[in-house]
């Protein structure tokens, strides 16, 4: 079913124009959209859903999360379920040469790529959306040069967000940004992530995740967040501070036999025999 947008602000620049827009919906909606235009839309808190969404003509079957931070390609349908009501939204929408410009990156986007596109995680991006929406409702004295100035920097970030994904899908290899984000995410102190956790981090699917990653270190990325976790825990343990199944909470496993299994897999040693050593000064642990 189609729904058009009530348009409450709008401002045009030479890149294009944003707009803030607002849709009104019954309570469950299920859309299908084809936009002629690029666009990079973000939904805005409280009046923000967000919806489970496919590639029609592409893998009608295939849904895939769409946050409040995306993209639509042009050209391309887009299929979802939402919560409906009152949803408002701000966009930008690139006029035909900075599209194409942003677009030559990835004239003919695979399926990972463009379900990448629906749950952008770019803080720079998200920051940038908040503070065109922030200039743009400004009562007093908006500026259209600020608003200029917010859709250039828009520009270079999405053409940075599309290299990206050229260049890491190109080569083979997980791309170096995406690699720092996974170290990141590991040493971030939060709950262990899951291998599919990584990659909508990485913008990937679990599958390219798993392949790139291996060209990139030699190591499987299960394997490594194993290691991972067990330095880590090799440092809790020669601390002597933490009991063991404290420890084993900390880096993430349900249960201190699971976690004891693993370290034994990667060390050698049982956790309990590996901080006897190291309470007495045998054994290298470097």
């Amino acid at each position: 079913m189609e729904y058009t947008p009530i348009v409450l602000n709008q401002q045009d620049v030479a890149a294009g124009r944003i707009e803030l827009v607002e849709w009104h919906w019954p309570d469950m909606i299920e859309f299908t959209r084809k936009e002629s235009e690029l666009m990079l839309e973000m939904s805005l808190p409280p009046l923000a859903a967000d919806a489970s969404a496919c590639f029609p003509d592409i893998a009608p079957d295939k849904y895939c999360f769409m946050g409040t931070l995306f993209v639509r390609y042009p050209g391309i349908t887009i299929g979802g379920r939402s919560e409906g009501k009152r949803i408002r939204v701000i966009r930008c929408i690139f006029e035909e040469r900075t599209a194409q410009n942003i677009l030559r990156h990835k004239p003919e986007p695979p399926l990972d790529f463009l379900q990448s596109l629906l749950n952008i995680r770019n803080d720079p991006l998200r920051t940038l959306m908040r503070l065109s929406h922030r200039e743009l409702i400004n009562p007093v004295d908006r500026s259209p040069e600020a608003i200029e100035a917010l859709m250039n920097v828009i520009v270079v970030e999405m053409e940075r967000l599309f290299e990206r994904q050229r260049d890491s899908q190109s080569s083979g290899r997980l791309a170096a940004w995406q690699y720092r984000r996974i170290r990141d995410r590991l040493s971030s102190g939060e709950s262990q992530p899951t291998v599919a956790d990584l990659a909508q981090l990485c913008g990937i699917s679990s599958r390219h995740l798993h392949r790139q990653f291996l060209a990139l270190t030699g190591k499987t990325i299960s394997k490594y967040i194993e290691n991972f976790w067990i330095e880590q825990a090799k440092e809790e343990l020669m601390n002597q501070t933490s009991s063991i199944r404290q420890i084993a909470e900390n880096c993430g496993f349900s249960h201190p036999n699971s976690f004891s299994r693993a370290f034994r897999r990667v060390s050698g040693l049982s956790p309990q025999k590996f901080r006897q050593r190291a309470s007495t000064g045998l054994g290298d642990f470097s």
